[in-house]
């Protein structure tokens, strides 16, 4: 068992810079929580096109709005969510987030197990680094290395992109 006690400050906590527009702070990793749990708090900037819709095989996800609003797609619907909003993403289900609006917006988001899940933001982070524009074959070798699986969207989904 590798479970390590620790406490995370406002401000603390490793931080990748994802593109110019996200900040994935890592408050609990895999490595720490014996793989039962990561939580990062995910900051976007308005605009910020963020994840474009997947699903995870073996990782259940949720999210939880601090502040402002982000949209979020679960299961073939896009809905607005505020402070305060809470949405558990089993596995094998579609989900995507992004911050169409024009303010700042910031969640938790929450991995069980964790499997690593750091490792795939560090490796988006390090895609975007210095004004980058990763090739849609360099984003699916990153995906499918840490279980994430891109959805086909059929057009009712207008504006989803990536970092």
């Amino acid at each position: 068992m590798t479970q390590l006690p620790r406490i995370v400050l406002p401000a603390e906590g490793e931080s990748v810079q994802i593109g110019t527009t996200t900040r994935t702070t890592f408050k609990a990793v895999g490595q720490e929580t014996d793989n039962r749990l990561g939580l990062f708090e995910h900051r976007m900037d308005p605009g910020a096109p963020g994840a474009s819709p997947h699903i995870h095989k073996e990782q259940l996800e949720a999210f939880y709005v601090l502040h402002g609003t982000v949209e979020l797609h679960l299961d073939g619907r896009s809905f607005p969510a505020g402070p305060g909003t809470y949405v558990n993403v089993p596995e094998n289900m579609s989900h995507g987030f992004r911050n169409p609006y024009e303010d700042q917006a910031t969640m938790l988001i929450v991995f069980t197990p964790a499997k690593d899940r750091e490792e795939y933001f560090r490796g988006l982070a390090e895609l975007y680094a210095d004004g980058n524009r990763p090739t849609e074959d360099e984003l699916l070798d990153l995906m499918s290395r840490y279980d994430q699986y891109e959805v086909t969207v059929d057009g009712t989904v207008p504006g989803w992109g990536r970092h």
